[in-house]
């Protein structure tokens, strides 16, 4: 069996003598082995089974008993850089329309933008929570979540063209949504066939 799950020993150790349990009543109430109890103390290894067992067995999320390393800390720094690009983006280029007149196209492509920087920054914000729960992130490929904040850019783009001019714009927006819908769709045929791999 792998060992390849962090648990967080001090964690488990905690939960259990603030319930006034011996190692052994644990392995019983989890289901597992008294070695695989003492395994978690003494190294915080464990199977996703074990930790899902602890949890159940102490009524904890499961993100509960994982263990925040600098590696968890820093794994949405790179999205949250680029989020924060998109809004800068976005801001400088609605300022840019305000000033040059009200330019509604400048206008429309900076709360696109904004719209993709700040839809970015949810879905790390949702992967990572997802991640310290243990669970696999949603749209954790770089080229899919780059896709889904292109598809939403475009989306954007067609209904405030709607709402500021009366007209869809349709050249604009279908050709960023496209493109998002192909990114997304590439992401999730490379990782069937193994190219891309979904970050968990």
């Amino acid at each position: 069996m792998l060992y390849d799950m962090s648990i967080n020993a001090e964690q488990v150790r905690a939960l259990r003598e603030s319930r006034g349990w011996s190692q052994e009543h644990l392995a019983e109430v989890a289901g597992l082995s008294l070695r695989t109890i003492q395994r978690v103390e003494a190294e915080g290894k464990g199977s996703r089974e074990t930790k899902l067992s602890l949890a159940a067995a102490f009524d904890v999320p499961l993100g509960r008993l994982s263990v925040v390393t600098a590696g968890d800390l820093n794994a949405g720094q790179g999205a949250g850089t680029a989020s924060m690009s998109l809004i800068i983006t976005a801001t400088l280029l609605i300022l840019a329309g305000l000033f040059a007149g009200v330019n509604a196209g400048i206008i429309i492509a900076g709360a696109a933008i904004l719209v993709s920087g700040v839809a970015v920054h949810a879905m790390e914000t949702l992967n990572s929570m997802r991640r310290a729960a243990g669970l696999s992130p949603l749209l954790g490929a770089p080229t899919a979540i780059a896709g889904f904040s292109i598809l939403l850019s475009g989306t954007m783009v067609l209904l405030l063209g709607l709402s500021v001019t009366g007209q869809l714009w349709w050249m604009p927006g279908g050709v960023l949504a496209g493109i998002g819908i192909a990114l997304m769709l590439s992401s999730w045929a490379l990782r069937l066939v193994g190219g891309e791999p979904n970050p968990s």
